[in-house]
């Protein structure tokens, strides 16, 4: 009896070792919640699509309000939050956080609309060169990595230390375009549009360079780290990940007529050098709409 006792318990604890729940704290304050909608469900996929091999998870989310920077340091200490959904490029991310190396938006964050106030929809309309877009300004976060994008290219940036009052910022004329990822821009504009009777989507530029949006995890984390890793991988390798953006995002990105807007390409000499930019399959063609 002491034998089988013994041996149940030494069962128990390895099943319990094996199969011990992950613990995934995503960053789910409210104005995230708008932002990262895809990425928070493709999350949710990746943790299912692993179940088998990993075992079970437990999410517990970071709801309160808080700050870019402050989320920031969260994110590298890891209690309260473990995962961030992020652009590349961000240094303290790159070396206080494990990135994940497979753009979840297919790069589309690099393909720019942006969120205007309708009135100035006609002077937009003019715009057809990179050095008549130096004549505009352009709003951003003070602490996202496309800043240094526009001011490398010499784009005029103004910016907030808060999201919501970009948007203010934005309709009372401290800057003429909100440039948004496409899968970002139709979000916001149903979102903040009641608020905001003003806010419209511009229908004429696509600002374009080469940019993406990752997961990182928190480095005492490293198995929660593999694991996305791996269910990202096994979602490519069996089109399931494929199946997941198109579902999400054909109509979308139909209905912006990508293909017929003036483009104007930035450069970013900002990547790092982890980033799979040979990964050809990994990131989206605008073709692939036609």
């Amino acid at each position: 009896m002491r034998k089988m006792l013994c041996g149940l318990l030494f069962w128990s604890l390895l099943s319990s070792s094996v199969f011990a729940a992950d613990v995934v704290r995503p960053l789910k304050s409210e104005e995230y919640l708008v932002r990262y909608a895809y990425p928070f469900e493709l999350l949710t996929e990746v943790l299912k699509v692993t179940t088998p091999t990993y075992g079970p998870y437990v999410e517990i989310p970071y709801t309160d309000p808080i700050s870019i920077a402050r989320s920031h340091t969260e994110a590298l200490k890891g209690d309260r939050i473990n995962i961030m959904i992020s652009d590349a490029g961000h240094e303290d991310f790159d070396e206080g956080m494990i990135p994940i190396p497979f753009p979840i938006d297919r790069g589309l964050l690099g393909y720019r609309v942006a969120l205007i106030d309708k009135h100035n929809q006609a002077k937009i309309d003019t715009v057809t060169t990179l050095e008549q877009l130096r004549s505009l300004s352009v709003g951003q976060g003070s602490n996202w990595g496309d800043v240094r994008v526009y001011q490398y290219n010499r784009v005029p940036v103004t910016t907030a230390e808060t999201y919501d009052s970009l948007f203010l910022m934005l309709l009372h004329g401290r800057f003429d375009l909100f440039p948004r990822g496409v899968l970002e821009a139709p979000e916001e504009e149903r979102a903040y549009g009641p608020r905001y009777p003003n806010l419209a989507i511009d229908r004429h530029l696509l600002i374009k360079y080469p940019f993406a949006q990752f997961f990182y995890v928190s480095k005492s984390q490293p198995r929660l780290a593999a694991r996305i890793r791996d269910g990202l991988e096994l979602m490519q390798k069996n089109g399931s990940f494929q199946a997941f953006f198109n579902r999400h995002f054909a109509s979308q990105l139909s209905d912006l007529d990508l293909s017929h807007r003036t483009i104007i390409e930035l450069q970013n000499p900002y990547l790092p050098a982890w980033v799979p930019r040979d990964r050809k399959e990994l990131w989206f063609d605008p073709a692939s709409l036609r």
